[in-house]
């Protein structure tokens, strides 16, 4: 669940260094009491969702846990929570999210409702308030990374 690159009309997002929206630190949820797989900030974000945080949490791979294992449920507030702050930062017109645990269809809808408990009404906005399909999976699926830096690289080229 890499956010590096956000395209901003035409241009990559670009600072200091590219961003790493992934270690972003989140607020633990009270029954939570896993310490994080990242060995830089432990409960980031990807230190709580990613995968291999999934298997080491629940000793499982996140690809053999039943839909409706109390794992999916943390990972979708911890997921709603991170996009919360997504919305707040880049008050993005729809997020894409891909990567091995997205490929769980079922988190879309509860990581769209904890997202926007999360907001709190702060943000009203119909996209964020109402459209079920604010959150998606990437139309190119595994493939939209490389072709993504395939576009890029061709952009690249013209100029």
């Amino acid at each position: 669940m890499r956010l590096s690159n956000c395209k901003i009309p035409g241009h990559l997002l670009h600072g200091l260094v590219h961003p790493e929206m992934g270690h972003v630190k989140l607020v633990v949820r009270d029954d939570d009491p896993y310490k994080g797989k990242c060995p830089y900030h432990g409960t980031c974000f990807e230190g709580l969702c990613s995968g291999p945080a999934i298997e080491e949490r629940w000793g499982i791979s996140a690809k053999e846990l039943a839909p409706d294992h109390p794992a999916w449920d943390l990972e979708a507030w911890y997921i709603g929570q991170a996009m919360a702050n997504v919305v707040l930062t880049l008050s993005p017109k729809k997020i894409i999210l891909g990567g091995g645990v997205m490929h769980q269809s079922h988190l879309f809808p509860r990581i769209l409702k904890y997202m926007r408990e999360d907001l709190n009404g702060y943000i009203q906005n119909d996209a964020v308030l109402h459209d079920d399909h604010y959150i998606v999976w990437p139309k190119l699926g595994d493939n939209a990374g490389l072709c993504g830096s395939l576009a890029l690289a061709v952009d690249a080229l013209k100029k």
